[in-house]
């Protein structure tokens, strides 16, 4: 009986990493995707969302432009706290007190694919411009550091033995470019979708595009961003009509970040052919 113990115990903690079949999405951005919704704000019925999904799982990074660079350490449950502020407001550990629309939206995708394991790599950092920051020409800035944490997570996954698929994007950005013309920021964008589906080779890429809240002064870029939906193949548009912000019309609020996470999932369900 010993003997049959004693190898029980053995082949347990020899026994390999259960192998899943992984559908990943990225989520990339500035604040509003980086995400400044207070978790103290997710009581009553947003109570759930308060919890970590252990089915569900993140890593996360900001960059090293706005402040130290803070991660997740690999892939973790999701839950709120993946999401820091720049600057002197970076909170010295995570998870902290915010969060964006991955919450909701990596919920609705595993709900959507029950037999799947998903998967979000995000990296995001507030308070950054696409005609700068993201963009793929401008060296030392964000979009080689966004690549290269994409390829490292994907591997990460992989090493474990996990059959790995991306299967979408979610962006949220625009507000430090509002003062480009619809026409620039429009060409800005389709440039930049071109840029991640043939980094990644993947050219039918379903990329969500994130409207910016409208504060009077951000015409041009929420016409560009509606646009550029209309004529990039599987890209989609997710408004932000009924969504509030808890400053003076730039970060959503708590219930507006699970409601935008949700609008994210139904846009990417549909691109992709689920129900």
């Amino acid at each position: 009986m010993r003997c049959v113990l004693l190898a029980a115990l053995c082949g347990a903690a020899t026994a390999p990493v259960r192998a899943d079949d992984v559908q990943v999405f990225l989520v990339a951005g500035q604040s509003n995707c980086d995400g400044r919704g207070p978790a103290s704000g997710l009581t009553g019925p947003l109570a759930k969302w308060a919890k970590p999904q252990d089915d569900v799982s993140i890593t996360y990074s900001c960059s090293k432009l706005r402040g130290p660079v803070l991660t997740s350490g690999g892939f973790k449950p999701l839950q709120p706290g993946w999401s820091v502020a720049p600057g002197k407001n970076r909170p010295t550990e995570l998870p902290s007190g915010t969060f964006g629309p991955e919450v909701s939206f990596g919920r609705s995708m595993a709900d959507r694919m029950k037999d799947k394991k998903v998967a979000l790599i995000k990296y995001t950092e507030g308070g950054t411009s696409l005609a700068k920051d993201w963009n793929p020409e401008v060296k030392d800035r964000l979009y080689a550091a966004f690549l290269d944490f994409t390829r490292r997570s994907l591997k990460e996954l992989k090493d474990k033995g996990h059959t790995v698929t991306v299967r979408g994007v979610i962006w949220h950005q625009g507000e430090s470019d509002a003062g480009l013309t619809a026409e620039e920021y429009e060409k800005q964008l389709t440039s930049f979708i071109a840029r991640v589906r043939t980094d990644l080779e993947l050219p039918d890429l379903p990329f969500g595009i994130g409207e910016v809240y409208d504060d009077g002064k951000r015409d041009a870029v929420r016409a560009a961003q509606k646009a550029t939906a209309g004529k990039v193949k599987l890209a989609y548009f997710v408004p932000a009509d009924g969504l509030k912000t808890f400053d003076k019309g730039t970060h959503f609020d708590a219930a507006s970040q699970i409601e935008l996470g949700e609008r994210f999932a139904a846009g990417m369900a549909k691109a992709l052919g689920l129900k």
